[in-house]
């Protein structure tokens, strides 16, 4: 398993390649059909990180595959992945080149998780306040948990804000014993 802090370094340097030449889209684009070719093929995926195939050997087997498909800075970063060993990066790149993509849009990511379903008057409430607290556009990803009872629970990046019952009835037991 690559560590994750290796997995940014290269995608921020990919990101840093595909914002200077202008195609942040096509490269997020790319990304996720290499994630997925590779991800939907487990001897795709075996070839390329067994350290008995040679290296020219995977980046033809790349070749054959995406040239066409994706752009040349994309394929020039898989080709990079290879030579330096760090086939596992292909895949894990993905979320960490969206993440820094929506972050130069200027866009967070809030997983929220909620009892029930929300009405899309609540979603676009929530969206409001959270944009307000975060001064980006605010795209919610929400989850249903019958386990929370009531409320919400909202992640931002690092941020958890638990106002669930569940995380209110937690806190008064602790408080009670403690």
């Amino acid at each position: 398993m690559i560590e994750p802090r290796i997995v940014r370094r290269y995608a921020t340097a990919l990101f840093r390649a595909a914002n200077k030449a202008g195609i942040i889209d096509q490269v997020e684009s790319d990304l996720g059909l290499v994630s997925y070719t590779i991800e939907s093929s487990p001897r795709l995926a075996k070839v390329l990180r067994s350290p008995q195939i040679p290296r020219d050997v995977k980046q033809n087997i790349l070749r054959a595959i995406f040239e066409g498909k994706v752009h040349e800075v994309t394929l020039s970063y898989l080709f990079l992945l290879v030579d330096k060993r760090r086939e596992e990066a292909m895949t894990a790149t993905e979320a960490v080149f969206v993440e820094l993509a929506n972050e130069a849009r200027g866009i967070v990511v809030v997983d929220v998780t909620s009892a029930i379903e929300l009405t899309r008057q609540e979603e676009n409430r929530l969206r409001e306040k959270l944009s307000a607290r975060t001064g980006k556009r605010v795209e919610l990803v929400v989850r249903i948990d019958p386990s929370v009872i009531g409320g919400l629970i909202v992640k931002i990046g690092d941020t958890l804000i638990d106002g669930s019952i569940r995380g209110q009835l937690i806190a008064l037991r602790e408080k009670m014993i403690g």
